[in-house]
């Protein structure tokens, strides 16, 4: 995947977290690297926000990578999402 692609998908996951905390009328600014839970978001909008990265994707997040580390900040989601795109490892 290019580095501009990657920035899409890290930009992509950035509005739709950002979205998700405007509706908790969580933390109004944060980082890529900022802890999601730190910034307002509880474990349901964590859900939330990973039903809305599988539909603006059209991924499906396997069983095995739905970890807390993976859902840590949009970064960690982001690189999730590059490794579920690319696909499994040869």
């Amino acid at each position: 995947m290019s580095d501009v692609e990657q920035g899409n998908v890290a930009s992509r996951t950035m509005s739709l977290a950002c979205e998700i905390v405007a509706r908790q009328a969580g933390r109004a600014q944060f980082g890529p690297a900022d802890a999601l839970a730190e910034v307002g978001l509880s474990s349901l909008d964590l859900v939330n926000l990973m039903v809305a990265v599988e539909a603006e994707f059209d991924i499906m997040i396997p069983a095995s990578a739905l970890t807390p580390k993976n859902f840590h900040s949009v970064e960690t989601i982001a690189r999730m999402v590059e490794r579920v795109r690319s696909g499994p490892a040869a």
